[in-house]
């Protein structure tokens, strides 16, 4: 059985799916899973040893360059990529219009979440109809996914999720002191945790004898782990690095320790220990869950404070 996953954006989104081609690769120990990805997270499905190549979409570039004759022959290429595939089934996971059409371009038969529960309802259209189901998000994103990828082949997903990640052994920056990973910028604002916050439980990490690690994407962000970074004894920003690389670091981490953001959910994904700091986000839909040791910490109106995110690294490094 020849299978096409569509999860492609963003991170966290990426890295809540990769549970599903475990679950298949249990029920169907035979299926060939590809994976549908954007560029700019196409190193997050191949660190499944269940996915068996990645089909690489773009659509956030191209519509910024619709009118370039090098847009149009990528869409065509992605295109016949897809359909020559040969797929026995579709799964969009995404359930938005350009993962539709994704869909559609396969010419298999897709499964997808039902016009009342997909994101952008046009998507629906792009699945058959005998599959789409109707799964809502108050199940919890990597719930959520799981069952659907479940009833699209038939089997009811069990048990906690598993993620059985692999990374490259070594990472391009190398640290050599045992280390915690602060994950502290998030792509919105609204989910930051006040940056007091995370010098006191950065200056615990370094009482306890880890050099934390603190890492950027964007200018601003690489500022405010510069003021981070000079206010926690001994600590390290990492240079901007690509997601495999990330992945490596975030392995050998002693814990993470983040906001809501892709970062912290791939640490938990890898297995280590992990604190998730929520701030505005429903711990409902999009909780950390990961292979190791997790809690999540605060929710919408309920900022947590440094005291409790100290105890949970206690109990997690005892």
């Amino acid at each position: 059985m020849k299978l096409l996953v569509i999860k492609s954006s963003s991170m966290g989104d990426v890295v809540h799916a990769l549970p599903v081609a475990q679950d298949i690769a249990e029920h169907f120990p035979g299926a060939r899973i590809d994976w549908v990805v954007e560029e700019s997270f196409r190193d997050i499905p191949v660190l499944s040893p269940r996915v068996n190549s990645i089909v690489v979409t773009a659509f956030r570039r191209w519509q910024k360059h619709l009118l370039e004759g090098r847009t149009w022959a990528e869409i065509a290429a992605v295109r016949r990529q897809v359909r020559e595939g040969a797929y026995d089934l579709v799964i969009d996971l995404q359930g938005l219009i350009r993962t539709g059409i994704v869909a559609h371009w396969a010419g298999a038969p897709a499964a997808g979440f039902s016009f009342q529960t997909v994101r952008e309802k046009p998507a629906a259209l792009a699945y058959s109809p005998q599959l789409r189901f109707s799964i809502p998000e108050t199940v919890g994103a990597v719930n959520r996914y799981r069952a659907l990828a479940g009833a699209a082949l038939g089997y009811k997903p069990e048990g906690r999720p598993r993620f059985g990640l692999r990374t490259a052994s070594e990472s391009t920056f190398q640290i050599e002191a045992p280390y915690a990973a602060l994950a502290v910028n998030t792509s919105q604002s609204r989910k930051l945790w006040p940056e007091q916050h995370w010098l006191q439980v950065g200056s615990y990490l370094s009482g306890r004898g880890l050099k934390c690690v603190l890492f950027w994407g964007s200018e601003e962000e690489r500022l405010r782990v510069q003021r981070l970074s000079a206010g926690i004894p001994g600590s390290l920003v990492a240079p901007r690095l690509a997601l495999a690389d990330l992945a490596a670091v975030l392995r050998g981490a002693a814990i993470v320790v983040g906001v809501d953001t892709g970062l912290s959910h791939l640490g938990a994904a890898l297995g280590r220990p992990t604190i998730g700091i929520f701030v505005q986000t429903s711990l409902e839909k999009v909780p950390i869950v990961g292979d190791g040791l997790y809690v999540n910490a605060g929710g919408p109106g309920q900022m947590p404070l440094p005291d409790e995110i100290i105890r949970y690294c206690e109990e997690f490094l005892r």
